[in-house]
């Protein structure tokens, strides 16, 4: 399995975000330059979490993006469902069907256990395992 690079951008774009958490707003080439995100792949991104109501804008001097959320209330799941839509599998055979619902359960708690405060602690000290 896969993770879609949309996905990948949208955790990395949000953890940076979650730096400057009611400290200030954020430029898209900001974020873009700093994590090495191709600009109008964020530009797309962003849009998405914004819709979402994950993150919101602030125009003018000083303007551009922040967290509309605490990072803790945060999960990995919503920026999944922000970005890529509901976890599923389709096209299964019914005999099969009890692998990929247990897939979509499995990955659907894990993603739920995941906030942006924990994730961005375990990133900060390379704490990259369970």
């Amino acid at each position: 399995m896969r993770i879609s690079k949309r996905f990948e951008f949208g955790l990395v774009a949000t953890l940076y975000l979650t730096s400057y958490y009611k400290i200030k707003a954020v430029s898209k080439k900001e974020i873009a330059n700093n994590e090495n995100i191709p600009y109008k792949y964020l530009e797309t991104v962003m849009k998405l979490l914004k819709d979402s109501g994950i993150i919101e804008s602030k125009a003018g001097l000083g303007g551009g993006y922040m967290l509309k959320i605490d990072p803790s209330k945060i999960t990995a799941l919503q920026l999944f469902n922000a970005l890529e839509g509901k976890i599923t599998f389709e096209n299964f055979n019914y005999k099969t069907a009890y692998v990929y619902k247990s897939l979509e359960s499995s990955i659907t708690n894990a993603l739920k256990s995941i906030d942006l405060y924990e994730l961005k602690k375990r990133s900060m000290h390379n704490e990259y395992y369970i």
